[in-house]
């Protein structure tokens, strides 16, 4: 986790260095302005003149002005170090998450992994923009005016400094508490979130269920505990900074007290003793900001563990052993003894599948729920992943095949559709950026869906809300199949994708698909017999098996499995017109 941090922050080394840089010229000159007042002081105690005033002055107020500048470079070049390594982090969090296989977002919450990209990111953030920051500080602070102030008087300084170690001890002890504190609360942060983010996804259900009141007594009962364990972090930090703060105004007290005697003794002249008492407070805001220090890199560790352990997860599918040598896919697929076991299931979710698909061929799956449907298709775009040599496009073991080459010649309707919160042209078009509108139109016509957008206001140009509310789940479904046919895929996936669409319509996709099925490779599954009745090759699967394949005329002599969930709809559609 440490090695990860490090190397995003070491990408840019040279722009922190001079931010180091910058803080040290700084604080010199904070070493420098304390010396130039002492030998004011001890020089006006003589005689005051004007020359003397404004030479002191002057040079007092030039320091400052050097230092003040060094200020300023350094709170621009360390932030914005921190501000490119929130980005660059954000980005390979994003593109990981893009990586990782199904079984990963079935048992992920959405809103933790969105307080992860969020609140998290911001945390790390603050381990450069504050905690190193103030650390750096802090270190050149004491490295510089402590010798100075030995050399003045080793008694007096070792009398202030005297009380200090126990800021160390309680900076130890407290540190832990304040890390592991700091890590359930970034936990929990996700838990709101998701809940947020369902209560919000799921309005529609709550209102229709009447659960308003419901759901705002959940959301308010994990608010209420993210409230509780944040205050526990406040008390931490409370606890701890009171205590450094008195531990340093003994310091500062020992210091003065102990400076004065010197001074009545004439042992140290009244500049040394204000240039002390200067350095001393120097060094006071330094040491204060040990609380913020730990605070800041306890939090932002903790988050860096978070999302450590989500880009620590190696994806299951790398294309590491792809050739390049394929360039084009021709739609041929041949299921060779295939078994799929999901992770954590002792039971093969699909069982020694074997089918050869030829390019330009319909073939079609039915089945119970359950049977694998679904499973099988998905394994064809390689969301899903199989053993190797189990599944061949065009003849070769599917994992030699680029990723890119492999889903850029695939089109694929989803079982649960999902839109973007965006227009309906932007929609269409998501799989083939640099379509016109004249192609977006023709994939709307022939996914019947051409007529329902002309009758929008805006036609193609009408936002549809988030996820599609404002469509129904017909045209959802229908937008999601142009969006499918825009890239003129070599193959074809339509996984339960017109379930929503009434007969009619559903009726005049089919019958334009019919007329093109030869330019693709179809693999459609459906519930519903009259979708796939005319393709030419249904295939049937049970508990993971095929048990049949043929054409519908062949199943339904048959009399098997087939047949009977022919009838059984047959029977409910009779039963829906009487």
């Amino acid at each position: 986790m440490k090695e990860r941090l490090w190397r995003y922050i070491t990408r840019y080394k040279a722009l922190l260095a001079a931010g180091i840089v910058c803080v040290l010229i700084a604080n010199v000159g904070q070493m420098i302005g304390p010396i130039i007042l002492r030998d004011g002081i001890d020089d006006l105690t003589s005689g005051v003149t004007q020359a003397k005033l404004l030479y002191y002055g002057g040079a007092f107020v030039a320091i400052n002005l050097v230092a003040g500048f060094f200020v300023f470079l350094q709170r621009r070049l360390i932030p914005t170090v921190a501000r490119n390594l929130e980005y660059d982090l954000a980005n390979d969090f994003y593109t990981h998450l893009q990586k990782l296989p199904l079984e990963f977002y079935q048992t992920s919450h959405t809103g933790d992994l969105m307080s992860r990209a969020t609140s998290d990111l911001s945390a790390v953030r603050m381990i450069v923009a504050g905690a190193l920051l103030y650390a750096v500080n802090t270190l050149f602070g004491i490295a510089l005016i402590l010798p100075l102030m030995l050399s003045m008087n080793w008694r007096l300084t070792l009398l202030a400094f005297l009380p200090l170690p126990l800021v160390t001890l309680t900076t130890k002890i407290v540190s832990k508490s304040i890390h592991d504190e700091s890590t359930r609360v970034q936990e929990h942060f996700g838990t709101v979130a998701n809940r947020l983010q369902e209560s919000l996804a799921g309005v529609r259900v709550i209102r229709a269920y009447v659960q308003e009141a419901a759901e705002m007594e959940n959301f308010k009962r994990v608010n209420t505990e993210l409230v509780r364990r944040n205050v526990r972090l406040i008390h931490l930090n409370s606890f701890f900074t009171p205590v450094v703060n008195f531990i340093i105004g003994i310091a500062v007290v020992a210091g003065v007290w102990y400076g004065g005697l010197l001074t009545l003794r004439g042992q140290l002249t009244i500049g040394q003793l204000f240039q002390f008492i200067l350095y001393l407070e120097f060094l006071i805001y330094p040491m204060l900001q040990l609380g913020i220090i730990v605070n800041y890199f306890q939090r932002g560790m903790a988050s860096m563990s978070r999302l450590h352990e989500v880009m620590s997860i190696e994806p299951v599918i790398d294309g590491a052993v792809e050739s390049d040598e394929v360039t084009d896919i021709k739609g041929e697929i041949e299921f060779r003894h295939l078994y799929f076991n999901y992770p954590g299931n002792t039971e093969p979710a699909l069982k020694d599948i074997n089918l050869r698909v030829q390019p330009g061929q319909t073939v079609a799956f039915v089945g119970n729920v359950g049977s694998g449907k679904s499973t099988l298709v998905s394994l064809v775009p390689r969301l899903l992943d199989a053993e190797p040599g189990q599944i061949l496009i065009d003849g070769r073991p599917i994992h030699t095949i680029p990723l890119r080459t492999l889903r850029s010649s695939l089109g694929y309707v989803p079982q649960e559709t999902f839109l973007f919160s965006d227009t309906i042209f932007a929609n269409i078009a998501f799989g083939a950026p640099q379509a016109d509108s004249r192609e977006v139109e023709r994939s709307a016509l022939e996914a019947g869906l051409a007529e329902d957008v002309e009758a929008f206001p805006n036609a193609y140009a009408t936002s549809i809300g988030e996820r599609g509310i404002t469509l129904s789940g017909g045209q959802k479904q229908r937008t999601a199949l142009a969006r499918a046919l825009i890239r003129q895929p070599r193959i074809l996936i339509m996984d339960d994708s017109l379930s929503a669409v009434d007969t009619h319509t559903e009726a005049k996709i089919l019958a334009h698909l019919r007329r093109v099925r030869f330019q693709r490779t179809n693999l459609i599954v459906s519930h519903r017999i009259s979708t796939i009745k005319d393709a030419d090759l249904i295939v049937v699967l049970e508990d993971g098996y095929i048990v049949e394949q043929g054409t519908h005329s062949e199943l339904i002599t048959r009399g098997g499995l087939y047949a009977r969930l022919y009838e059984k709809q047959i029977f409910e559609k009779e039963l829906t017109a009487a």
